[in-house]
C-alpha cells in the first residue's frame, strides 16, 4: 500500500509529469515522428510553466483550505478534548530532536498545545508504527514533545494505533464516542477530515494550521517556483483523495 502511495504522489507531480513528455518527445524525434514530438514537448513546457506559478498552486489550493472561515472561540469552547492526527516523524539520520519533526506535526502540536492551556482540555494523539522505524510509535514521540512544550503528562492522551487518517479516527472514536472534539489538522485535509468524523458519527469542530496558500485569488505572475509544483502535487493528491473516500463511502 505505501509502495502504491509513492508511486500515485509520483505520477501526479507535474514535475515529473513535464519532464516524461519531454522524454517523450525525444524518443519520438529519434523515431523520425517530428509533428509528435513537437506536440510533447510543447505539453512538457506549457505544463511546467503554468504549474510553477505560485497564483495557480494558490487557485488549486483555496477550494481545500479557505471554502470557511477560520474557528471561533465560542463554537469550541464547549469541547471535551483536542484531537491532533498523525503527521510524520523522521526516524532515520543522526539528526537533532527539533529537525526530525515535519512542519505539520509541530503547527499541529504546538496549536494543540496552546488551546490546551486557553480552554483546559486535555490533548489525543493518535500515530501508531507507520514510520521509518518500526518499533517507533508516533503518538508516544508526540507526547514527549508535547510533555517538552511544558504539556503535562496527565493531559496528554496517547493513542498508539493508526495508521491512515481513517484508522486513527476509529481509534479515537473507540475511547472518545459522543464526544465533543476539537480536531486540528492540515488545511489541505480539512475536508477529508470532516468527511470522515461525520462518516463515523464523531462531533468535530476543525481547526486548519500547516496553510499552502495564501487565500488570495488576485491573479499574478511571478517566476517560477519549485514550491508551486510541490504545492499543486499536494492539492491533486487531496482532490483524489477525497474522491476516494467518497467512492468507498458509497461501496460501503
Amino acid at each position: 500500500m505505501l509502495f502504491l502511495k509513492q508511486i500515485t504522489l509520483l505520477l501526479i507531480s507535474p514535475l515529473v509529469i513535464s519532464l516524461l513528455l519531454i522524454s517523450a518527445s525525444f524518443i519520438f524525434k529519434s523515431a523520425e515522428n517530428g509533428k509528435a514530438a513537437k506536440r510533447l514537448l510543447i505539453s512538457g513546457f506549457l505544463i511546467l510553466l503554468v504549474f510553477s506559478q505560485p497564483w495557480v498552486s494558490d487557485v488549486l489550493l483555496y477550494p481545500l483550505e479557505h471554502s470557511r472561515e477560520p474557528y471561533k472561540l465560542a463554537e469550541i469552547v464547549e469541547s471535551d478534548a483536542i484531537f491532533v492526527p498523525a503527521c510524520y516523524y523522521q526516524t532515520r539520520y543522526n539528526l537533532p530532536e527539533i529537525s526530525r519533526w515535519h512542519e505539520c506535526s509541530l503547527q499541529r502540536l504546538v496549536q494543540a498545545k496552546i488551546l490546551s492551556e486557553k480552554l483546559h482540555l486535555p490533548i489525543v494523539v493518535t500515530g501508531g508504527n507507520f514510520l521509518a522505524d518500526k518499533t517507533v510509535s508516533y503518538s508516544e514521540k508526540a507526547k514527549s514533545l508535547l510533555e517538552m512544550l511544558g504539556v503535562p503528562s496527565e493531559n496528554i492522551i496517547s493513542i498508539p494505533n493508526g495508521t491512515t487518517t481513517f484508522s486513527e479516527f476509529k481509534a479515537l472514536r473507540n475511547l472518545f464516542n459522543q464526544k465533543r472534539i476539537i480536531t486540528i489538522t492540515s488545511a489541505t485535509h480539512r475536508i477529508r477530515v470532516r468527511m470522515i468524523s461525520e462518516q463515523l458519527g464523531i462531533k468535530s469542530k476543525i481547526i486548519s494550521v500547516d496553510f499552502q496558500s495564501s487565500g488570495e485569488l488576485k491573479p499574478f505572475i511571478t517566476t517560477p517556483s519549485i514550491l508551486a509544483l510541490e504545492r499543486v502535487r499536494k492539492a491533486i493528491y487531496e482532490y483524489l483523495a477525497i474522491t476516494k473516500h467518497k467512492m468507498m463511502m458509497k461501496i460501503v
